[in-house]
């Protein structure tokens, strides 16, 4: 929806406004929850699942934007 937006509209700053806003509440969730030691595991499972799908819409927000992403943090 936001890709189509920016794209239609001309709009990379939707993009990159909306790269900032997850990026931003990526980081209130992963400082708040306990991600890897979860409890039951079940917890920690889908929390990773969070984790790794963020990394995927940011990876490809940054690269639509041109902008190369570290590996690592």
């Amino acid at each position: 929806e936001v890709v189509a937006e920016a794209a239609d509209n001309l709009r990379p700053d939707a993009l990159a406004n909306f790269a900032i806003y997850l990026a931003d509440r990526f980081n209130s969730f992963y400082a708040s929850l306990p991600v890897i030691r979860a409890e039951p595991r079940s917890l920690s499972d889908a929390r990773l699942a969070l984790v790794d799908a963020v990394r995927v819409v940011l990876h490809n927000a940054l690269g639509l934007l041109g902008v190369e992403a570290p590996e690592r943090m």
